[in-house]
């Protein structure tokens, strides 16, 4: 039970820092223009609009909502929904990496990571470095937001992700 309780609040504080970040940066825009900055940069090739059905973004500023990931074992290809929120359209690119521990010098592999993601944009499908073997497996999924303007990486979040791989 206490473990959930700190599950919660740790969503909350991730959720609350977005949202803070999100503030700030419109803040020190100003009345700057912001412009759509697309010369140079490279867009995640499978990132698409929301699929009808699919719940919207407009009404919060998440990251991507969950906290479990449930994937078949030995299979290299996840179905996932990893998104930028449309509220950040003019002012952040993201892009979503996917880290498990391990005993190298960087203390972590990565099992995939984006390109930049436009607002607005999901990822329903990402390929992993290499298949699972069944079993339990905690991870960190890195959710970096970069300005439009000049492509500074602003404040990250990282969030942990169980994974069932069966």
């Amino acid at each position: 039970m206490k473990k959930r309780v700190l599950n919660v609040i740790l969503y909350i504080a991730i959720a609350s820092l977005l949202v803070l970040d999100i503030f700030i940066g419109v803040s020190l825009m100003g009345m700057k223009e912001t412009g759509s900055r697309t010369g140079g940069v490279i867009l995640d090739p499978s990132a698409e609009d929301e699929r009808p059905g699919q719940s919207g973004t407009s009404h919060r500023v998440t990251v991507s909502g969950f906290s479990a990931l449930n994937i078949p074992a030995d299979l290299d290809t996840v179905a996932i929904d990893l998104y930028n929120p449309s509220e950040n359209s003019g002012l952040y690119y993201m892009t979503f990496e996917l880290r498990l521990p391990d005993e190298s010098e960087r203390g972590y592999e990565v099992l995939f990571l984006t390109k930049y993601v436009a607002p607005g944009k999901h990822i329903y499908q990402v390929t992993l470095s290499h298949s699972l073997s069944a079993g339990e497996y905690t991870a960190q999924l890195l959710v970096q937001p970069y300005r439009m303007s000049d492509l500074t990486p602003t404040n990250n979040v990282s969030a942990v992700v169980r994974i069932t791989v069966k």
